[in-house]
């Protein structure tokens, strides 16, 4: 039984600790994202709307940070802060930011045109 209580603890310690690092994420992090290329996309028979960056990261700490996963996800935003959810994230801009920063492309999707609007990327923990 205490095999058990000490698994508990230790994932329950370990699940705060991924979500104060994802709150603060964005402290952490520079992201430079130039857009690329607009379009459209049919997903399961449903038109959407999508916009793609390529996106740079550098981490502004000096260890390392997980990037998406349990931690978060790439979103991109307008200059009103309407979220637009990611569709495609190369793998280059996911996993362990360390020393040197990361680079690809990243895809935002939305129901209509506003993705279009969309001006910035960032990491969130609303996933």
């Amino acid at each position: 039984m205490k095999t058990v209580y000490k698994v508990l603890l230790s994932s329950l310690v370990l699940l705060s600790f991924s979500s104060i690092a994802a709150k603060d994420l964005h402290n952490k992090l520079i992201i430079q994202a130039i857009p690329s290329s607009e379009g459209t996309v049919v997903i399961e028979g449903q038109p959407k709307y999508e916009k793609t960056f390529n996106v740079v990261v550098y981490s502004v700490i000096d260890q390392p940070i997980e990037l998406t996963g349990d931690v978060g996800c790439y979103k991109a935003f307008n200059e009103k802060g309407k979220e637009f959810d990611g569709r495609l994230v190369q793998a280059e801009l996911l996993g362990i930011l360390k020393d040197s920063p990361k680079a690809g492309e990243a895809t935002f999707v939305s129901d209509d045109e506003s993705v279009y609007n969309a001006k910035f990327v960032k990491c969130s923990s609303q996933c």
